[in-house]
C-alpha cells in the first residue's frame, strides 16, 4: 500500500477503505507519511467529502491512536461545540449528579472566543482537574460527577492532524470536524452521550444547515459505535448567559442554580432532562419534573459544592458569589437612545470585548475579567438603563466602548422570539 495511491484515490472522489484510512493516519503518527502528504489527503477530503463509513473509520482510527477510558459503572457525557457564555456543564453536572446520574466530563480549555470549562472551574481555588483515571473514577463513585482536563493520551492522532488542518486551511470540513470531536467522545468512557451543536454568530457553525449536518454526522458515528446518542442544535446568536468571562460565567451558574431565569438555565434544564431520560429510560416530562425538583429544593446547588470539594476546590464563591466580581475596575455601560427594544446582542462581538478586557491583566487575574449583561433580547430599554457591567484591570477606552455598543441592535418594535432549541437529532 502506498500513501500516494490513497491520496490519488480520494482526489478522484472514490471512497477509502478502513485499511487505507488506518494506513494513512497511523503512518502519519509514526512519521512514515510526510506532513505534505497528509495535507494533500486532508485537502482531498475537504473537497470531495467522506461517506458515513469513511467518517466512522477515520473516527475510530483516531480514537484507537490513544487511550480509551472504561468505567465500572454507567456514565453519561455532554459535549458542546462551544459558544459565548456557554456554561451549561457547570449547571447540568450538579443537577444530574444530585439525581444519582453519574457524569464523567472530560473538558478542554478556551479555544478562540469560546470559553473552556477547565478555565472556568479554576475560579474555585484549588480545583484539581489533572486526575488520573483511577482518581477520576473514585470522585465519580463518591459524588456522582467529575470534571477533568482532556488528557494527553486521548486520541493522539487528532492533536497532530488538527494542527496540520489549521496550517493547510482544512478546518472547515464536516467529516474532519465530526471525527475530531467524536474520536475524543468515544474515548471518554461514557455510553450515553448528548451533543449540543451551537449555531449562529457566536458559534463555529454559522448556519442551521451546517450545524444540523454536523450533528447528524456525529450521531451516525455514535450509533455505529453502539452509543446511546442524541444531538441538540441550539441558537448561539446571543450570549447564552448574562456573564461572559470565567468569573462572570461561574457567577451566572450559581445564580442559575438558585433559579435565575434566562437562556442558561432554560437550556441546562433541557439538556439535563434529555440525559436523565436517556439514562433512566423515562419520559422527558418525568425527567423534567426531577430536574426542576433538584433545582427548587436547592439540592443541585448543594451538589455543586460537593463536586468542587471532592476535587480539592474552595467553595467560598458558591456561598458568596460577589467574591468572583473582584476585578480592580468596574464600568457600567449605559444606553443613551430613545425608548425601544433590544433586537439583537451579537455574541461574537461581546466575546471580542471580553478578550480586550483581559489584555492588561496578569495570567492569574485574566479569569476575573469579563462582563455581566443586565439586559437580554426582547427587553424594553430607555435612556440611562445599564446594559452591562465590565470588569477589568485596565481602563476601558473609547474603542472598547464603541465595540461593546456595536454588539447591540435596537428597534422600535418588539423582536420575534428566536428559538433556543432549533432541532433534536436522534
Amino acid at each position: 500500500m502506498f500513501i500516494t495511491d490513497i491520496i490519488d484515490k480520494k482526489r478522484k472522489a472514490y471512497s477509502l477503505t478502513k485499511e487505507e484510512i488506518e494506513f494513512a493516519v497511523n503512518g502519519f503518527i509514526a512519521g512514515d507519511v510526510l506532513p505534505e502528504q497528509m495535507s494533500a489527503l486532508l485537502m482531498a477530503i475537504v473537497i470531495n467529502g467522506m461517506n458515513k463509513k469513511e467518517t466512522f473509520y477515520l473516527t475510530k482510527t483516531m480514537q484507537n491512536s490513544g487511550k480509551t477510558y472504561t468505567f465500572s459503572f454507567d456514565a453519561v457525557d455532554k459535549h458542546s461545540s462551544g459558544g459565548v457564555g456557554d456554561s451549561t456543564t457547570l449547571v447540568l453536572l450538579p443537577i444530574l449528579s444530585s439525581l444519582g446520574i453519574k457524569v464523567a466530563k472530560m473538558s478542554g480549555k478556551a479555544l478562540g472566543y469560546t470559553g473552556g470549562t477547565i478555565d472556568k472551574v479554576s475560579c474555585f481555588e484549588g480545583f484539581n482537574t489533572d486526575l488520573t483515571q483511577k482518581e477520576f473514577e473514585q470522585v465519580i463513585s463518591k459524588v456522582n460527577g467529575s470534571i477533568i482536563s482532556q488528557t494527553e493520551d486521548i486520541a493522539l492522532a487528532d492533536k497532530k492532524i488538527y494542527a496540520l488542518r489549521d496550517k493547510c486551511a482544512c478546518v472547515e470540513s464536516i467529516p474532519l470536524i465530526a471525527s475530531s470531536i467524536m474520536s475524543k467522545k468515544l474515548a471518554s468512557g461514557s455510553n450515553t452521550i448528548l451533543l449540543d451543536v451551537k449555531c449562529g454568530e457566536g458559534a463555529f457553525m454559522k448556519t442551521k444547515k451546517d450545524a444540523i449536518k454536523l450533528a447528524k454526522t456525529m450521531v451516525e458515528i455514535g450509533k455505529l459505535d453502539g452509543k446511546d446518542i442524541v444531538a441538540f442544535v441550539t441558537n448561539m446568536d446571543s450570549p447564552l448567559s448574562f456573564g461572559v468571562g470565567c468569573a462572570q460565567e461561574v457567577y451566572s451558574v450559581i445564580n442559575a442554580l438558585k433559579g435565575e431565569s434566562g437562556d442558561l438555565l432554560t437550556l441546562s434544564k433541557l439538556l439535563s432532562a434529555q440525559l436523565y431520560s436517556m439514562a433512566n429510560r423515562v419520559s422527558i416530562n418525568e425527567a423534567m419534573f426531577e430536574v426542576e425538583k433538584s433545582l427548587r429544593s436547592g439540592l443541585a446547588l448543594k451538589q455543586l459544592k460537593n463536586v468542587v470539594k471532592a476535587q480539592g476546590g474552595d467553595t467560598a464563591v458558591i456561598d458568596d458569589p460577589d467574591l468572583l466580581l473582584r476585578a480592580k475596575n468596574k464600568y457600567e455601560m449605559t444606553y443613551d437612545g430613545s425608548v425601544g427594544y433590544i433586537a439583537k446582542i451579537n455574541a461574537l462581538t461581546i466575546a471580542k470585548v471580553q478578550k480586550l478586557l483581559q489584555v492588561k491583566a496578569s495570567e492569574k487575574d485574566k479569569k476575573l475579567c469579563g462582563l455581566i449583561l443586565k439586559v437580554k433580547v426582547g427587553d424594553i430599554i430607555k435612556q440611562g438603563d445599564v446594559l452591562a457591567t465590565l470588569y477589568t484591570f485596565d481602563k476601558v477606552d473609547d474603542g472598547v466602548k464603541q465595540l461593546f455598543m456595536s454588539a447591540f441592535t435596537f428597534s422600535s418594535r418588539k423582536p420575534k422570539n428566536e428559538k433556543l432549541l432549533i432541532k433534536i437529532i436522534k
